[in-house]
């Protein structure tokens, strides 16, 4: 692991903490439980939207472009999750939260420790404010 991985490491872990824990607090674990499939499915859906938003995977059209598609593909299925399953919305929306922490930890896992953390999140990490238009 690179010492300019940690800081990124560090954020993603983090944002994967919240909604783990707000997930499991809601019910995550008896959900997961119930629906599995909504926790395994969300957790893909929501590793393949960061890798599209830190790998030039389309050819022209910018990261995050795609990944806001992917991140809508996941909210339309987790919809669909929550119409089609018997199980309350409250259940569908624990273990969709857990398993969307599940998915940014093991990404990250990968994409950190593993593999180093793609040269395109650490420019964007890098310098914050050179993405922030200057007021005139």
């Amino acid at each position: 692991m690179r010492s300019e991985d940690i800081a990124v490491l560090k954020a993603d872990l983090f944002l994967a903490a919240i909604m783990l824990g707000t997930g499991l607090v809601s019910g995550g674990s008896e959900a997961l439980l119930t629906v599995p499939a909504v926790g395994v499915t969300v957790a893909a859906l929501i590793a393949i939207s960061v890798y599209l938003a830190e790998h030039d995977v389309v050819p022209g059209v910018y990261p995050e472009v795609a990944s806001v598609a992917a991140f809508l593909v996941t909210v339309a299925v987790g919809v669909g999750f929550v119409v089609a399953l018997s199980a309350t919305t409250a259940v569908v929306s624990a273990a969709a939260l857990t398993g969307g922490g599940l998915g940014v930890t093991l990404y990250r896992l990968i994409y950190g420790v593993v593999l180093p953390v793609p040269a395109y999140r650490l420019e964007k990490d890098a310098e914050p404010e050179e993405t922030v238009e200057a007021e005139p």
